[in-house]
């Protein structure tokens, strides 16, 4: 009896062997996280050493993102400066966003402020003072990406334990071109009787706005005054009686719709002449930009986009009335004036 107990006792034993699994080995888990490529493509701006207005002593550092969320239409987050201005990758929580890139830090975009309590389609650039002088806007390029999508994380299972816990990878690159929301505004005065003048007090624009709307590249409807210091003067004759004067400063531009409802551009110039008298000189030049809005709108017609970003050009004439130079002994009632920045032209024989 105690034999065959042993036997079934064998047997069972036996059985349990063969049916038994072996134990697997230990699997490690991970978390996988999306990320997105952006390639950016700088080539319609001035920091494409193409450009024109290329600056090698101002070249890019970086790429700042803005991300909105596409259901809420609120900012959700600033991504710090990526110094990969070219490729950034870039890694958000599981939604999807709408995204806004602009050329290098808030810190080198000084005198630029950013509406971050606006919905996505107001975010918008603008300046803090209605009346700008000196601190014009930086020089900005954006562009828009919408309906980026992130996933979820995704568990995953490897044999060998991996380096990290969590994997990233790019799942998805998109092409983004920059586009200029700032306009050059380049004043060139011809002024005839430049040995009455003794100097420049500050000149006004008018009609030019204070912001931009970033999702949408257009300028905003709020104008401001611009004041900068026309004091580039280039003699053009022997006894230095003419004379072109000219300054260049960044702006937002002007709004297309108010240009064409009637908003006038006035430019004010104050001369201080020789007897210490400032001659004010105010002109129109409304068909000036208008003028630049017909050929840019020829360059759109025809799909030359390379010319939008087109500097405005103001030009026009002044002769200065004749002057008696003040005695020597009133000198000190003498206007302030801004000191000149003479420019020398060198011919090379």
């Amino acid at each position: 009896m105690n034999v065959r107990n042993n036997l079934h006792i064998i047997m069972v034993l036996v059985m349990m062997a063969l049916v038994s699994c072996a134990r697997d080995h230990l699997y490690y888990e991970t978390r996988g996280r999306d990320q997105v490529r952006f390639n950016i493509d700088w080539s319609k701006t001035a920091f494409s050493p193409d450009s024109r207005d290329y600056d090698d002593d101002n070249k890019l550092n970086g790429v700042t993102i803005f991300a909105f969320d596409s259901a809420t239409h609120r900012l959700v987050t600033e991504l710090p400066p990526d110094p990969d201005w070219h490729s950034p990758v870039v890694r958000l929580d599981a939604g999807t966003y709408d995204m806004i890139l602009i050329n290098d830090s808030r810190a080198e975009l000084p005198s630029i402020q950013f509406d971050t309590e606006a919905p996505f389609a107001d975010f918008c650039a603008y300046l803090d003072a209605d009346t700008v002088y000196t601190d014009y806007p930086d020089y900005l390029a954006v562009s828009t990406v919408r309906n980026v999508r992130f996933l979820s994380e995704q568990k995953d299972y490897y044999y060998d334990m991996p380096d990290s816990y969590y994997l990233d990878a790019v799942k998805q690159e998109i092409n983004t071109v920059q586009r200029v929301v700032t306009k050059k505004v380049n004043v060139r005065v011809y002024v005839k009787g430049m040995n009455y003048c003794k100097g420049m007090q500050a000149s006004f624009m008018t009609g030019l706005v204070k912001s931009v709307n970033l999702s949408t590249r257009k300028p905003g409807t709020e104008e401001t005054v611009y004041a900068f210091n026309l004091v580039n003067r280039e003699f053009r004759s022997s006894d230095h009686t003419e004379a072109l004067l000219t300054q260049a400063f960044n702006t937002f531009g002007f709004n297309e719709e108010r240009l064409k409802e009637g908003t006038k551009f006035e430019l004010t110039l104050n001369f201080v002449l020789v007897d210490n008298s400032i001659h004010t000189v105010t002109t129109d030049v409304t068909h000036q930009f208008e003028e630049w809005l017909k050929a840019r709108s020829i360059d759109l017609d025809l799909g030359l986009d390379f010319d939008l970003d087109l500097d405005i050009d103001i030009a026009l004439e002044v002769k200065l009335p004749p002057a008696v130079e003040a005695p020597d002994d009133v000198e000190g009632m003498a206007p302030e004036t801004v000191p000149w920045n003479d420019i020398t032209q060198i011919i090379e024989l």
